[in-house]
């Protein structure tokens, strides 16, 4: 098993890579921080990956696969455990998961603050912090626009939320009003003042006033049967274009490259794009799941969305979210999907709508209005350190 190389750090930001979203607010966050105060060292460790590689495979492949084939066993589990306790017996298992691990990575990295941006590690951090054996502020970043009971913890310093509705939700849980931080899910600093790109355009070979979808389906691409769809757009022949963002899904590039071959439309098809706010920019509808990333993506750059099979659970959660702002459109099967890019186009006026419904719920400075309470967190930390060297330094006057 090869070992994992620790180093000291200021912010110690803890975790899991299943799908990419909780990857990606850590790494948004850590832009952010070298940005801002260069200085501060973050470390970003895979908690799973950590404590025992074998086990954070098992999970990721379970994870799939029920997410595949037993989906609504996934939606039944989701919310049977929304609302337990935080002292219940399998929350109490969950808070011992690899504690001896990580109690060692947090000696060694000796971190100013701890940030979960996934919830299995900050129930045992919280723990540790709950038995006196740590005293390290610990902040928890929601990544989707939900409240599930993994994610609430006793001895959390800190929430960082989505939304007002899961402001609204954490307190009538019981957590006090000046620990939960209305930020938005933290996203990567490109989205903050993001153009168009008239370059990108010319090298992809498209037309930046022509309707251009774009779909994306994660960064491990899923979202089933979206190459049925792109077929039927092109054999339609609307006047539009399709940007399709695979991500790591290579068997749906190959399907959509065979399509894109004899369309009667233009589509290009990309792989994992790091730079992708300049293209969600030029776009005028996104099809895709309710990722909660991608979802405040679109919305930083105001882009309407039409979900399409959505995970169960936790994406529900922003889906709910979304229609009951009126932000989106949502389409069921494959033949709404398609009514549905098919009206957007012919009436402008519906996606116009969806835009100025987006715009109180965009917050393009999210990743950047988070480190500003990490940030703070650190310096009243300091200044606490401070006060108590000061009075010791009194008692032995």
């Amino acid at each position: 098993m090869p070992e994992i190389d620790i180093k000291k750090c200021d912010i110690l930001i803890l975790s899991a890579d299943f799908g990419t979203g909780h990857h990606q607010v850590s790494v948004a966050i850590k832009k952010v921080v070298s940005q801002k105060q260069p200085s501060l060292k973050v470390g970003i460790y895979n908690y799973f990956e950590y404590i025992y590689p074998p086990l954070n495979k098992a999970i990721k492949f379970g994870y799939a696969q029920l997410l595949n084939y037993f989906s609504y066993g996934y939606d039944w589990f989701y919310r049977s455990t929304k609302d337990i306790e935080p002292d219940s017996k399998w929350q109490q298992i969950l808070n011992k998961m690899g504690r001896r691990k990580l109690l060692d990575i947090i000696q060694q990295c000796s971190p100013k603050v701890i940030v979960c941006t996934f919830p299995t590690p900050a129930g045992v951090v919280s723990q540790l912090k709950r038995e006196g054996i740590i005293d390290i502020p610990l902040v928890v970043v929601i990544t989707d626009v939900a409240v599930h009971s993994q994610w609430i913890h006793p001895k959390v310093d800190a929430y960082i939320v989505a939304a007002d509705i899961v402001r609204s939700r954490l307190i009538d849980r019981g957590i006090p009003k000046d620990k939960i931080h209305v930020t938005g899910i933290p996203i990567r600093p490109q989205f903050e003042s993001p153009s168009v790109d008239p370059g990108l355009w010319i090298k992809l070979n498209l037309d930046p006033n022509i309707f251009t979808l774009i779909i994306m389906g994660g960064g491990q691409g899923l979202m089933p049967g979206i190459e049925k769809i792109c077929k039927r757009l092109s054999d339609l022949a609307l006047p539009m274009q399709i940007i399709a963002l695979t991500g790591s899904n290579k068997k749906l590039a190959q399907k959509l490259e065979t399509i894109a071959e004899s369309s009667n439309i233009p589509i290009r098809v990309l792989g994992f794009i790091e730079n992708i706010a300049p293209i969600m920019k030029g776009g005028n509808l996104l099809l895709s799941k309710a990722g909660g990333i991608t979802v405040f993506e679109a919305l930083a750059v105001k882009l309407p969305i039409l979900i399409y099979k959505p995970l169960p659970g936790h994406e529900q959660c922003n889906v709910d979210f979304l229609l009951n702002n009126k932000a989106a459109l949502i389409a069921q099967n494959q033949d709404q999907a398609v009514e549905l890019i098919r009206k957007a186009i012919e009436n402008p006026h519906i996606l116009q709508d969806i835009t100025r419904a987006m715009e109180p719920l965009s917050k393009p400075f999210s990743a950047r209005d988070t480190v500003n309470i990490l940030l703070n967190i650190i310096d009243g930390k300091k200044r606490l350190i401070s006060v108590v060297e000061k009075d010791e330094t009194k008692l032995f006057a």
